[in-house]
């Protein structure tokens, strides 16, 4: 890994940036596998502005899981991040099945001759499509992982909901367990904390499509949220949406600021309904 120092500091600082743990720190420092402009730091390697930093942190790794041979939509690929557009009816990750997304990464993988194991940084439901990011370096996963829970990682999603809704508003209502269904959530004063905005954009046919942006990660924090207002998505059957060919909810952009570069990531993925 090759980085530039924005400004002056340490060398463990910058490590510890990648959320290593210092154990992995202390290591690389004593086998000499960090360098600063061509050579191996020492204990009192202060870092200027603009310092070229060189990490040997990389291990080969080979692929662990199944492939599945089904063609993908790649939307952004570098040395550090897939980021790829899941279709409808199909899980991220079943250790019961060989059908899934991560078997489908692990066939390009293997078919574009890269080794890396297959890390997705988080999930859609099996009904909802669009944008998910998948992490090639394992350096870069608490990192990454830091970032989506602290919301440095911004996820928008479009939704098409009965009826109308001619103002923007945040629902802030905590979610919990159905009790009695399984795999169904619900408003709930002992659940937790979700928050959602909303934004409406078209109005057409009885129907609204919105853009919905999440403050919190629930599971099904979306589809709750419509739910509770009165303004199911269209073709959700758990919450109570008319019937369609399917869930019309697509997560169609995420950005970031790219963790090595440090530019700014802007994925789009168009809208399927």
């Amino acid at each position: 890994m090759k980085i530039k120092a924005g400004k002056q500091t340490d060398i463990d600082t910058i490590l510890f940036d990648f959320f290593l743990s210092r154990k992995t720190v202390y290591f690389l420092k004593a086998e000499k596998r960090v360098r600063v402009n061509g050579a191996v730091v020492t204990k009192n390697t202060a870092i200027e502005t603009n310092d070229q930093i060189e990490i040997d942190i990389l291990k080969p790794e080979t692929n662990d899981i199944p492939v599945y041979d089904r063609k993908i939509e790649v939307l952004y690929e570098d040395a550090y991040l897939l980021i790829i557009n899941k279709p409808i009816d199909m899980l991220i990750y079943d250790s019961n099945s060989q059908n899934c997304l991560d078997n489908c990464v692990a066939n390009y993988y293997q078919k574009s001759w890269q080794t890396h194991k297959v890390y997705h940084l988080h999930r859609l439901d099996r009904d909802t499509s669009g944008c998910i990011i998948y992490c090639k370096e394992p350096y870069l996963l608490s990192k990454l992982d830091y970032m989506i829970a602290n919301k440095q990682i911004q996820r928008d999603y479009l939704a098409l909901i009965e009826g109308k809704l001619e103002n923007k508003i945040t629902i802030n209502k905590p979610i919990g367990r159905d009790r009695h269904i399984n795999n169904k959530f619900r408003i709930s004063s002992s659940g937790k904390q979700a928050i959602t905005s909303i934004e409406p954009i078209k109005y057409e046919n009885g129907n609204t499509l919105v853009k919905c942006r999440l403050k919190t990660g629930r599971t099904h924090q979306i589809r709750v949220h419509l739910s509770s207002i009165n303004h199911p998505i269209v073709g959700d059957k758990i919450y109570g949406g008319k019937q369609a060919n399917r869930l019309m909810l697509h997560s169609y952009s995420v950005s970031f600021i790219h963790p090595i570069t440090n530019k700014k990531i802007t994925i789009r993925c168009k809208c399927p309904f």
